[in-house]
């Protein structure tokens, strides 16, 4: 069986054309080995066209639900309840005031985050990949990986490479995106970086507990009341 990644009009992503020639030995290795980012994205092989859903497997519905919000413009007014969905962390819910700050006062914020908070971020983000690993489903996990990286750096890639605290916020929410997309593929339940990721696809940097308050960057420069 051979594999190749194809974006919406059944174009090999390696190529821009109709597949053709040897591909990947499985659909998650064609995932895994696309070379641009594209939307929709789907499989074609010898026994037809699978959707990404379909080539990842359980979970997979929830990861591209992740990447489909992604893929779209940012929701209008930032997602809806910010101070709601800031609260739900990774870690458990935070009962600190949230504070909305520009992007240069985020930065501030993150240098200075709750150093336990953190780890127990680190603790819910490791226990779904090993979840995975164990389940035998290591390449399905490294597809939804690859593929979700390709489309962010895309999205939050700073337009300036200058801008440091643009690049500062941009790799945090990539941390922040691929632990959700790990733990959705994960099938975790409920999901704890559920809400994190819903304010990133909207623009926002929920940043953690820092200072006394639960900051949240703006999407971008312009200052936000605080909460």
């Amino acid at each position: 069986m051979s594999w190749h990644a194809v974006d919406g009009e059944g174009r090999d992503l390696a190529t821009g054309r109709p597949p053709r020639g040897p591909g990947l030995p499985s659909p998650a290795a064609a995932l895994a080995d696309a070379p641009v980012p594209a939307w929709p994205v789907g499989v074609v092989g010898d026994a037809g066209r699978l959707s990404l859903t379909e080539a990842l497997g359980p979970g997979g519905d929830r990861v591209e639900a992740l990447l489909d919000a992604l893929a779209g413009p940012p929701a209008p007014g930032g997602g809806g309840d910010v101070e709601g969905l800031a609260r739900a962390t990774p870690a458990g819910p935070v009962g600190l005031p949230v504070r909305l700050v520009a992007l240069p006062a985020g930065v501030e914020a993150a240098a200075r985050v709750d150093a336990a908070w953190l780890a127990a971020v680190d603790r819910r983000r490791d226990g779904p990949r090993h979840a995975l690993a164990a389940a035998g489903r290591g390449e399905e996990m490294e597809a939804a990986l690859h593929v979700a990286m390709l489309m962010a750096t895309e999205r939050l890639d700073p337009a300036d490479d200058g801008d440091e605290d643009a690049h500062v916020s941009s790799g945090a929410r990539l941390w922040l995106l691929a632990g959700a997309v790990v733990s959705a593929l994960a099938g975790a339940e409920p999901d704890p970086f559920e809400a994190w990721a819903r304010l990133v696809v909207a623009g926002w940097w929920p940043v953690g507990p820092s200072g006394g308050h639960l900051v949240v960057s703006a999407p971008d420069r312009r200052a936000e009341p605080a909460g």
